[in-house]
């Protein structure tokens, strides 16, 4: 249950983790009021002395003063255009710093903090197509003949290997024209022997062992470039681009919204009602309730100063005119 963010400051040589069950729906928004108060944050949350495994994480970031560099991933919404507004904005917030997002996802940020990081890889299982749900483009290109398709998940497509192509040419339904949103794509040059994948979200360790999955090719790691699959197969498909200005829009309203009552605080409110609740039902003559409280309330709104939160907007306002 929630959504687990690691929070990591490094400061003056000093290591600091921390955890909140609820951070990773909006971690991005925790950090763009910059520096101070997204290390403020962070300290304010539970400190913890080990990592929670891999797979359970759905967001981190490590905010390392002494490099002067912020790393992170989160969902940002599943959105590209909000994601790519959120990185501009911070590139505003955090002046003299690199903003970096952490492609390699938690294993990446416990190497930059100095940690040791084992490989997780996922659960091999045939990628699902066809649904409402399928935002990942998968292209081949066969015989000079370029098809597409909507997948589940780039890492399913990655994992299966070479040996499921003749399957996935066979009984996946081709599209003709994109959606709006892709988060994700794969390119497969059956041809050539060649592959790349993007994506705006993370892909852990998928392609450390990918020459075992694909004897014999070559991947390339683009990061969140779609370009690169744009251009191998311009003239066969359109692929949406991020829209900035929309998710401007969108950032803007969530950071807001965020201040109100962020998603966590809710979170945490609703399982504070029922427990009470249920403890008040359970109550009779003679008994006594105790309550656990486990990591279900591991979370700690941020609290900013009306200078920070302006600070915020007048960033957005700038990517939004800037040429």
């Amino acid at each position: 249950m929630g959504s687990r963010a690691h929070y990591v400051t490094l400061q003056d040589g000093t290591f600091g983790l921390y955890y909140s069950q609820w951070g990773a729906y909006h971690l991005e928004l925790d950090l763009l009021p910059g520096p101070g108060p997204a290390t403020r944050f962070a300290r304010s949350q539970r400190e913890e002395s080990s990592w929670m495994w891999e797979p359970e994480c759905d967001g981190a970031c490590l905010i390392d003063h002494d490099e002067r560099r912020l790393l992170f991933f989160s969902g940002c919404d599943g959105d590209p255009s909000y994601r790519l507004a959120a990185l501009a904005t911070l590139a505003r917030t955090w002046p003299g710093w690199r903003v970096e997002w952490a492609f390699g996802g938690l294993r990446q940020i416990k190497v930059a903090a100095g940690h040791a990081a084992e490989v997780t890889m996922p659960y091999s299982r045939a990628p699902e197509t066809g649904e409402a749900w399928c935002d990942v483009l998968v292209t081949m290109i066969h015989h000079g003949r370029t098809r597409a398709y909507l997948v589940d998940s780039a890492e399913a497509v990655i994992c299966e290997g070479a040996r499921s192509l003749d399957d996935y040419r066979s009984a996946w339904s081709a599209i003709t024209s994109c959606p709006e949103k892709v988060v994700a794509g794969v390119h497969l040059d059956l041809d050539d022997q060649t592959a790349g994948v993007w994506t705006s979200s993370t892909l852990g360790g998928v392609l450390l062992d990918v020459g075992r999955w694909w004897p014999g090719w070559h991947w390339s790691n683009w990061e969140d470039r779609s370009a690169e699959q744009a251009r191998r197969v311009a003239g066969a498909l359109t692929m949406p681009e991020p829209d900035l200005a929309a998710g401007l829009r969108v950032l803007a309203a969530e950071f807001d919204r965020h201040q109100d009552v962020d998603f966590a605080t809710r979170s945490a409110s609703i399982l504070l009602g029922l427990t009470d609740l249920l403890s008040a039902g359970a109550r009779m003559p003679g008994r006594q309730v105790s309550v656990h409280a486990d990591n279900s309330f591991a979370h700690r709104p941020m609290d900013l100063t009306s200078d920070e939160k302006a600070l915020v907007h007048a960033a957005i306002a700038g990517v939004m005119t800037s040429p």
